[in-house]
């Protein structure tokens, strides 16, 4: 079954983008008050935002009638270090609630208390504290990638897939081209060919919804780096118009200024992405995709920066050790301190294989699928009280 992800994703980092863009020109500030409809009980569990260093943005894509999150992501903006990060959290994770419910990720925005269920279930799962939240329904992101004039991507491989109950046909040709509206929403919907072709998952697609999410990492940095350009200041207000349709989000007018400050510090190439650490698995023929703590927890440090007082101190030692390589190795093995030496030497291949988005999640679902699966599963039960 196809399910919409990265175009939600994409839709809230662009038109959020955008928007503030918009709001440093003096524009239309009122329709950004529009968009920020959240309860106010959600900035109970959301974290107060630095003034300088990592700002994390939660971004989410529900479907139309808001029962389901397929895309779950974590930005981190750092005007520090001039980095962005992402965190891709697949969609079928399989989380335990504090009563012992078990549910899929994308499930949890059909509880009540929707946004604070999420937003604390991210935070206990990744250790990492979030300053802002966007949600936004998949609808407008035809419209808007027409309104930044089409994306030019390098598809790599032929897709041709149709589904008559979505009325989605997919067909698109291997190749540099021009993606309008339609063939980008057509690329990110992609998972796997009609069975009567040649090849049915070609590339990186036979991991399944990890594959997707690294060929939609891939595209989202494209779409970063060609649209974080001054001529579209221009589109300010036709992209606001659209977003105010679509966004559901904290972000004031104050807080929306932030973040354009820390926006401005940073660069296109410094964009780097990451998948949840985990393996997929059947639990009475259920699919999930179990994450593993200790995996995200190493991850989270050692690219992320939290905790921010161990993270300080492995980067002290990195430093002091960096003429004794045997020295550094030791501060990592500190740092990560109670966790069996398969789970980092896995969780390392996933950081550090490769700078590109598609390598880091090519080498974190190789990681994953290298782990013993016959093991007994580490204690994923998410410590959230918003269900009792």
């Amino acid at each position: 079954m196809k399910r919409l992800t990265v175009k939600k994703v994409i839709l809230i980092l662009v038109v959020a983008f955008f928007a503030f863009l918009s709001i440093n020109l003096g524009v239309q500030y009122a329709k950004l008050n529009h968009m920020t409809t959240l309860d106010t009980g959600v900035t109970e569990v959301l974290d107060e935002p630095p003034l300088r260093g990592k700002m994390n943005m939660l971004l989410l894509g529900v479907d139309e009638g808001g029962h389901r999150s397929d895309t779950m992501m974590v930005v981190s903006v750092d005007n520090v270090k001039n980095e962005i990060k992402l965190l891709s959290i697949p969609r079928d994770t399989k989380i335990t609630l504090s009563n012992g419910q078990v549910v899929k990720a994308n499930a949890l925005i059909g509880f009540e208390r929707r946004e604070e269920l999420v937003i604390e279930t991210i935070k206990a799962m990744t250790g990492m504290p979030i300053h802002y939240y966007c949600e936004v329904d998949f609808d407008g992101f035809i419209e808007i990638i027409d309104v930044l004039g089409g994306v030019d991507y390098n598809v790599p491989h032929d897709m041709n897939y149709d589904d008559p109950v979505q009325d989605l046909h997919i067909h698109l040709k291997a190749g540099p081209q021009h993606l309008d509206g339609q063939a980008a929403h057509d690329f990110v919907r992609f998972r796997h060919n009609n069975k009567s072709e040649d090849v049915y998952a070609p590339g990186e697609y036979y991991k399944g919804d990890i594959g997707r999410i690294g060929a939609q990492q891939d595209f989202l940095a494209e779409l970063f780096r060609q649209k974080m350009q001054p001529q579209y200041i221009l589109k300010a207000s036709e992209l606001l118009d659209t977003a105010s349709k679509y966004v559901r989000t904290n972000f004031t007018i104050s807080s929306a200024l932030d973040f354009i400050s820390m926006l401005k510090s940073t660069n296109s190439t410094d964009l780097e992405s990451f998948i949840l650490p985990g393996t997929d698995r059947y639990e009475n023929n259920i699919s999930y995709y179990i994450y593993s703590p200790s995996e995200t927890k190493k991850l989270v440090l050692e690219e992320f920066g939290y905790p921010e007082d161990e993270a300080k101190k492995l980067e002290e030692s990195k430093k002091t050790a960096s003429a004794s390589p045997s020295a550094e190795s030791e501060a990592t093995s500190d740092a990560t301190d109670g966790e069996d030496e398969e789970t980092v030497s896995s969780a390392d291949a996933s950081a550090k294989a490769s700078s590109t988005p598609s390598a880091k999640a090519s080498s974190s679902a190789k990681a994953s699928a290298d782990s013993d699966t016959s093991k007994e599963p580490e204690n994923t039960r998410v410590p959230v009280s918003s269900i009792d």
